[in-house]
């Protein structure tokens, strides 16, 4: 009895052991394994905007854990293996959190340094016109293209999705930001986007990579949401000059001797009461002179002070009353004033057509970034995960689509009749 007993204890003894060595290596393999999961990650995604995600689903994924449960299980203390599933729900690329995520993860400290302070852009060496969308240049691959497929179109992260904002609403935001050192201020805070924006993408001035880009215009994509690139470009151009507008004519409002320079110049063009409606004439085709000048200096990729003082201006109000928008508005008697006091009126408003660079303005791509930290932050998220899903499409593999792609994974190995759980992502 007592050697049957003996007998029992050391079978006991040899069972659990054997069962803690497969317990064991079942968790030492399983760690590997999601290790290796991960390791297959897509390269060119890596490279282009530092995202690590790999290509895969469930059923691949299973059957190739199978197959490393085989090679390194399946002839060792006769283990009995169940197999491995698979369960990828939750850590797709094309989740807006989990791209969020790994967009943070690849901005290192010194690329937002060099990022807030303006560093890694280029300008393009062709300018655009106010009137055109440009030409092929600075790692772009062309003007004017239009996503027509119907397939790409309805697979884009953000599905169409809208951001409306009003000229009133860029207006008060560039008041919140009130200089260059707001603005970056306000681009340091406004998380990890903005950063990833003028990392990757282009505009109609500057590009910031020579990867080839299926857009040009990828901030107007980004601000405006269509899948034509001229017309991102028109629409934006459009707005930009609204808002700049906007802000001309407040800053001209703002100015004293200019406002007395227009009261003069009015009661000389209308006297009486009608005064008052030439006065906002003048004002508002000043204001517009003024900003058509801003538009070039923008796209020529100079800068522009967003509130001018009396020293930023780059028109003076003979140019103005030359204009035919004064004209047009203008009745008959009021005409002939005009051209009666030609000379007066020319010594009047003589001392402002001076024209003077601006040095701490800003630029191009400063007025965009206000535009894009006015809009819906989910809204942009989910166009920056357009762009990168359509030149992945573009450069590498037409049928790209973030939801193939993983930044996790996790599994359960069956072994013995017991299931270990496992369970990793990229740091």
């Amino acid at each position: 009895m007592i050697f049957v007993a003996f007998a029992l204890c050391v079978a006991g003894s040899i069972g659990i052991c054997r069962e803690l060595a497969i317990k064991s290596e079942c968790e030492t393999f399983g760690r590997v394994w999601t290790k290796a999961v991960l390791s297959e990650y897509d390269q060119p995604l890596l490279e282009d905007y530092g995202l690590m995600a790999y290509f895969g689903n469930d059923s691949e994924v299973s059957e190739k854990l199978e197959n490393y449960m085989e090679y390194s299980m399946g002839d060792r203390l006769n283990i009995d293996l169940g197999g491995a599933n698979a369960d990828l729900t939750g850590y797709e690329l094309g989740d807006s959190d989990n791209f969020s995520d790994a967009m943070k993860k690849s901005l290192t400290g010194k690329v937002i340094g060099d990022y807030v302070n303006g560093r890694g852009r280029r300008e393009r060496s062709e300018k655009i016109g106010i009137d055109d969308i440009g030409s092929k240049d600075g790692g772009s691959a062309g003007d004017g293209r239009c996503i027509k497929n119907k397939v790409v179109l309805d697979t884009l992260p953000s599905g169409g999705s809208s951001s409306a904002y009003s000229v009133d609403s860029l207006v008060q935001k560039a008041k919140s930001i009130g200089s260059k050192g707001g603005l970056q201020s306000a681009v340091a805070n406004a998380g990890s986007e903005l950063l990833f924006i003028e990392k990757y993408f282009a505009n109609a001035v500057t590009y910031a990579t020579d990867k080839e880009s299926y857009f040009r215009n990828e901030w107007e994509y980004i601000i405006k949401g269509t899948p034509d690139d001229a017309k991102n470009l028109k629409a934006v151009k459009r707005n930009l000059f609204l808002m700049r507008n906007a802000l001309n004519l407040a800053s001209l409002y703002k100015d004293p001797k200019k406002v007395e320079l227009i009261v003069s110049v009015a009661e000389t063009i209308t006297p009486g009461p009608l005064g008052l409606a030439t006065q906002l004439v003048i004002a508002e085709a000043w204001a517009a002179l003024e900003t058509e000048e801003d538009m070039k200096t923008l796209l020529d990729g100079g800068r522009v002070a967003l509130f001018k003082g009396p020293d930023d201006w780059q028109t003076g109000l003979g140019g103005v009353l030359d204009s035919d928008e004064v004209k047009d508005k203008l009745d008959g008697e009021s005409r002939k004033l005009l051209n009666e006091n030609r000379g007066e009126i020319r010594k009047i408003s003589g001392f402002t057509d001076t024209v003077k660079a601006v040095k701490d303005g800003l630029n191009y791509d400063e007025h965009l970034l206000i535009f894009i930290l006015a809009m819906d932050e989910k809204t942009r998220l989910l166009r920056i995960m357009d762009l990168v899903q359509i030149n992945m499409k573009y450069r590498y593999y037409r049928d790209f689509n973030m939801m193939e792609y993983y930044v996790g994974t996790r599994f359960s190995l069956d072994a013995n009749g017991r299931s270990y759980e496992f369970e990793d992502s990229y740091r």
